[in-house]
């Protein structure tokens, strides 16, 4: 047995290992391992070393299991951290973890989303943004060396693939940046809690019984850009008008509001630019498991970026649609 999974039972008074963890399937920057004790199952996320670095990294964490209580108490669909010797967050031995009950549910591949799938989450999202509504300033977006990014793959053997990658795309790169600045300060300012990562891989399915995980980046944000990011992710690729529709009703239904500058949030969304942008540096981390996790991700994440261009006007008018069938019902 793992010395340090005996040591995290013991110190977290989870009974005794029976067998060795099980890696489990999971996101692309946390480890996770299911444990089966003398006293129960558990899924335990060892969390990214390079992130736990951050200054800021913490008390992210410690806001995140702040908000996290809040849905728990509100009954909503989540699989919430458990809370030992008065935390959610742990640290082994330097190792920062999080502990939860086992949920034997499954992510659901692309081709088995449906509309009803889609209505559920869409109603979910309206209720996690109930939550912290308020109106606030609009943070300036930053900018991205792609330029810089390029090269830098470009001058290590291993991920000149890469850096091709970025250096075709650059013009393409930039506008989306550029765009996304210039979009800002058309928002209206409004925020609200935000899940910041729902799409279909934080989300475990029995059936029709679901589970919502992957809640350590529950912070303030704009619900209209989750609203357009995650309806997209359910939608598929290329998106399908009847999910998206059904994902935005779902919302609508549970009292979320559409944004009305939906071109501009539409525009303003950042989330794959960053990833993308993480995912470069990525490839030139020390650890060769990043660096493989990196180099990955980084063509998947441009295709995601293609696809979201392309797919903009037929999205646009569809969220149009929804709007004037909401005004007109």
């Amino acid at each position: 047995m793992d010395d340090f999974f005996t040591r995290l039972c013991a110190e977290l008074a989870l009974g005794t290992p029976l067998a060795p963890p099980r890696p489990l399937q999971g996101g692309y920057t946390h480890r996770m391992v299911a444990l089966t004790t003398t006293q129960g199952r558990y899924a335990v996320k060892l969390l990214n070393p390079e992130i736990m670095q951050r200054p800021d990294a913490l008390e992210n964490y410690r806001r995140a299991g702040r908000y996290e209580a809040l849905l728990e108490e509100a009954g909503l669909p989540i699989l919430p951290a458990l809370t030992l010797k008065g935390r959610k967050l742990h640290s082994i031995g330097g190792q920062y973890v999080f502990v939860f009950d086992y949920f034997d549910g499954k992510v659901l591949p692309e081709d088995a989303v449906t509309p009803v799938h889609c209505v559920a989450m869409g109603d979910v999202l309206a209720r996690i943004h109930r939550f912290c509504r308020a109106d606030a300033p609009v943070s300036e977006s930053h900018d991205i060396d792609w330029d810089s990014l390029a090269a830098d793959l470009l001058r290590d053997s291993e991920c000149r693939a890469e850096g091709a990658l970025l250096r075709h795309h650059l013009p393409l790169l930039k506008q989306l940046t550029r765009a996304a600045a210039e979009a800002v300060p058309l928002l209206q300012g409004r925020q609200a809690l935000c899940h910041n990562d729902m799409d279909p891989k934080n989300v475990l399915w029995q059936g029709s019984r679901f589970r919502i995980i992957d809640l350590e980046c529950l912070g303030p944000g704009d619900p209209g850009q989750e609203l357009l990011d995650l309806a997209l992710s359910w939608a598929g690729t290329p998106p399908d008008k009847a999910r998206f529709t059904a994902f935005v009703q779902g919302y609508m239904q549970a009292g979320g509001t559409l944004p009305e500058q939906a071109a501009a949030v539409y525009d303003s969304r950042r989330n794959m630019l960053d990833w993308l942008a993480y995912n470069a540096r990525r490839c030139l981390f020390d650890d060769p498991r990043e660096r493989a996790t990196g180099r990955e991700q980084v063509a998947a994440a441009l295709e995601k970026l293609l696809a979201d261009r392309q797919s903009r006007p037929q999205v646009l008018a569809w969220l149009a649609e929804c709007a004037g069938a909401n005004a007109g019902a």
